[in-house]
């Protein structure tokens, strides 16, 4: 009966909602806690992230990734999974200045694909996670490069790490969490056409 209840519970909208807006609570909380450092590899503009085009970093590392385009105050559009998981991380994106668009390589591929053409043609960044929701782990997905040639913009690589985190040693990336005041290190690499 109680089990029953619970699960009815957890399905509803008053609860998804809740749980959203304490999932966005802590990552405000945390993200102002961090400390960020960007630096930028030899011969790369220093002005970079105020240009157009795809911006990418692995998702063990998503939570500084988004720490740095917050910080940095950066608007733009961030692709999403429609997963469960994935709805949790876009209202986070949304709440954090981001346009959210939601779609991955197996749900809605050719929908994603044309709004982040129609995105990028509107002179806007576009943040992607580069070996996508499931992998395999730090290996840049293809579709990435497909988007963008044909948006004739580059791709730029965000290389980020944390002084300390928590690592989740279950999850397929071994996916890190910052702990609260620890120092984001950024390192933007050179755009690839």
């Amino acid at each position: 009966m109680i089990k029953k209840l619970f699960k009815q519970l957890k399905n509803t909208q008053f609860i998804n909602t809740a749980f959203h807006y304490l999932a966005y609570g802590i990552a405000r909380l945390l993200i102002s806690t961090y400390r960020v450092r960007v630096t930028y590899a030899p011969g790369v503009d220093k002005n970079l992230m105020a240009n157009k085009g795809v911006f990418y970093f692995w998702h063990q590392q998503i939570i500084p990734g988004m720490t740095l385009f917050f910080k940095e105050k950066a608007t733009g559009y961030c692709v999403v999974s429609p997963s469960g998981d994935g709805k949790i991380a876009g209202f986070i994106c949304q709440k954090l200045g981001f346009t959210v668009l939601y779609g991955s390589s197996n749900k809605s591929p050719i929908t994603l694909l044309r709004n982040a053409l129609k995105a990028l043609e509107e002179r806007n960044q576009l943040c992607i996670v580069g070996d996508g929701s499931r992998g395999p782990a730090f290996q840049l997905q293809p579709g990435i490069r497909y988007l963008a040639q044909k948006g004739n913009v580059p791709i730029i690589f965000v290389e980020c790490s944390s002084s300390r985190h928590i690592t989740l040693k279950k999850s397929w990336d071994q996916f890190q969490i910052p702990l609260p005041f620890s120092t984001i290190t950024i390192t933007i690499h050179a755009p690839e056409w």
